[in-house]
């Protein structure tokens, strides 16, 4: 497991106990640190990922509000409301992090902590936020079409019938 993968994960648990217990982060930090034997490098990366979380909790949920319609963020299952969090805090603030990395483990860490239920909820979700928040990296990956057709593509796609030219005689 990666050393980004590994501080998603202690970055998902640490949020998780901060939203349950309402410590602030240096408290969870500490804690952490003391009960877990940890990679320091996936440590360091987990306490950037939730000091990031933690400082614009605020717009996060408002994000996340505007993409879960009919979803109150206090109904949402608490691992899946920080998983969320997570992945739209590194959607909106991470520009250097590919979107389908973002994606792709959030769904990966959703199966291995959340209910199975979970994942097409946290896919829809992640993948509007996706389209909204980095719209050039997800236009890259969509077939270009063009919806209306120029005169000269309607000749080429669409042959004209050739008029009857031989003469009837009667």
């Amino acid at each position: 497991m990666g050393l980004r993968r590994k501080g998603r994960e202690y970055a998902l648990q640490m949020l998780f106990a901060m939203d349950i217990t309402g410590y602030m982060p240096d408290q969870i930090f500490a804690g952490y640190h003391a009960i877990q034997d940890l990679s320091q490098d996936a440590f360091l990366q987990a306490q950037r990922l939730v000091e990031g979380v933690h400082e614009r909790m605020e717009d996060i949920d408002l994000l996340l509000s505007g993409y879960a319609k009919n979803w109150k963020i206090p109904r949402m299952a608490v691992v899946d409301r920080n998983l969320l969090r997570l992945s739209i805090f590194e959607l909106k603030y991470l520009p250097d992090i590919h979107h389908t990395a973002i994606l792709k483990e959030a769904l990966e860490i959703c199966v291995d902590f959340s209910e199975d239920e979970s994942y097409q909820f946290i896919k829809g979700i992640l993948d509007t936020a996706s389209r909204e928040l980095r719209p050039n990296e997800n236009a890259k990956r969509l077939p270009k079409t063009n919806p209306v057709n120029t005169p000269e593509e309607e000749t080429e796609s669409e042959p004209e019938p050739k008029p009857d030219t031989e003469q009837r005689s009667t």
